[in-house]
């Protein structure tokens, strides 16, 4: 019995230590899978970071410049138009489209053997008024002088009249010799209002005379006017343009035949915004006072130009406002009507400002500023202008600090970066002209003479390289049509 007391205990300790051995197990293994779900889950949450570029905020003071595009129009046209109807009898070698005339040339003249006629007759009409005149004026002078005559007859009459009362009066005359001697008087002042009435009828002729003298010396005018206007002339040096008559042919009264441009007097139109006009109009002096320059598609060529007036009105379906600026200097001779160039505007200077990326900014003028561990923050700031690929920004509370370069989809407020800077956007220099050496001006020269090209072009080119600095464009491209 005590034996199997002892073998029960045995046994008991065995399973109980056999127990705790598995609970001990089952402790550790749960320990672990935690632990290892806990690293898992530590890895799988680990925050993800962008590379991105980031540059510097510099202030600086900068003056923007207005791009835009503008057509070249005339200043000053003269349209040349037929004042009578007839055939072309005269016209000359330079009238032709492009043709260049001087001031007071000869340009056509129509038939004149009808208006010749016709100041003949307004002639003959002058001297038959001239004679109406003189006719009238010799009429005067008769009926004063029958007036003169009457009034003597009449004061005569009224002296017998008196004569025979006062012989009534002494009894020696009668009745009858008075009453005869007054019917005589009555019947000279009859007479006498007679030639007083043509004596007005005379002065009213010479007034008809003098009147219908006058009209006909302005009908001789205007003939001989019309007469002169048949030979059109140049009124200023200038090309033709949209010529269409020829020699011979039959036109009509105030036919247009062509066109005079004043090649001197050329100006550009472009239209800026509403916006753009007021920032202009804030410099000093007004916008006539900035300064603008004009390039010529396809040339180098730099063509200085002056603003003069804007439009009164903004015009139908249209917006912003139109400017109108004249060309001034030589390369103006550049261009013609109705060519496309583009036109840059210096605008007033701007302080305190910054030039960025436009990629940086939204459109509604916030950019992400690198903030605390690299993380960012969104700051509105306000855009002045637009250049090109870049925007002005006002940089007052941006100073010293790195905005992204670039913003895209994934970047957002808070979220962390690793930065990658880059130096801040400078402002564009012109780029200098390239000094040529007395060997490349000769051989450029030979090459340019002998080249085909207009006149005026191949002068300003020769002109560019005479003084012995071109552009690198200009440059690049005649080294380029001369080869090795």
């Amino acid at each position: 019995m005590r034996f199997f007391n002892r073998s029960l205990f045995g046994l008991f300790l065995t399973v109980l230590t056999a127990g705790l051995l598995i609970s001990a197990v089952y402790i550790f293994k749960n320990a672990q899978n935690e632990r290892d779900t806990r690293n898992n889950r530590s890895r799988g949450e680990r925050e993800r970071s962008f590379t991105v570029f980031v540059l510097p905020i510099e202030v600086a003071t900068i003056k923007p410049e207005l791009i835009v595009f503008g057509e070249i129009i005339s200043g000053r046209t003269l349209e040349l138009r037929t004042s009578s109807g007839g055939a072309l009898v005269q016209m000359s070698e330079n009238f032709r489209k492009g043709g260049t005339v001087s001031k007071g040339e000869l340009l056509f003249a129509t038939d004149p053997s009808s208006l010749s006629a016709d100041v003949q007759l307004a002639n003959a009409t002058v001297s038959e008024a001239k004679a109406e005149l003189l006719e009238a004026r010799d009429a005067l002078i008769l009926s004063n002088d029958e007036l003169r005559a009457s009034e003597r007859q009449f004061a005569l009459r009224i002296q017998a009249a008196k004569r025979q009362k006062s012989l009534l009066d002494r009894g020696v005359g009668t009745e009858s010799a008075l009453e005869t001697a007054e019917l005589s008087a009555s019947n000279a002042e009859i007479s006498s209002l007679g030639k007083r009435q043509a004596v007005a009828n005379s002065m009213a002729r010479i007034n008809r005379a003098k009147s219908g003298l006058v009209r006909s010396k302005i009908n001789l005018v205007e003939v001989q006017r019309k007469l002169s206007d048949i030979s059109v002339t140049a009124k200023f040096n200038g090309v033709l343009n949209n010529v269409t008559g020829v020699l011979g042919g039959l036109v009509n009264a105030n036919e247009r035949l062509g066109e005079l441009i004043d090649p001197n007097a050329l100006e550009v139109s472009f239209r800026i915004s509403s916006a753009q006009f007021a920032n202009l109009a804030s410099a000093k002096g007004g916008i006539k006072a900035v300064a603008v320059n004009v390039y010529f598609t396809g040339l180098n060529t730099l063509i200085p130009a002056i603003i003069e007036r804007s439009s009164a009105a903004v015009g139908e379906g249209m917006t912003g406002r139109e400017i109108f600026a004249r060309l001034v200097g030589e390369n103006a001779a550049a261009v013609r009507v109705g060519d496309f160039v583009t036109v840059k505007l210096k605008e007033p200077e701007l302080q305190n400002v910054s030039l960025i990326p436009s990629t940086a900014a939204s459109s509604k003028g916030e950019v992400l500023v690198v903030g605390d561990e690299n993380r960012l923050r969104a700051v509105n700031v306000k855009i002045l202008r637009k250049q090109g690929n870049n925007i002005i920004i006002q940089s007052g509370k941006l100073t010293g600090l790195n905005i992204v370069k670039q913003r895209t989809p994934q970047l957002g407020e808070g979220i962390l970066i690793e930065p990658k800077f880059e130096g801040a956007i400078k402002i564009p220099i012109a780029p200098k002209g390239i000094v040529l050496t007395a060997e490349q001006q000769k051989k450029m020269l030979a090459h340019i003479k002998k080249g085909r090209m207009p006149d005026g072009v191949k002068k300003r080119i020769i002109d560019k390289i005479t003084s012995g600095t071109i552009p690198k464009s200009m440059y690049d491209r005649i080294t380029e049509r001369m080869g090795p």
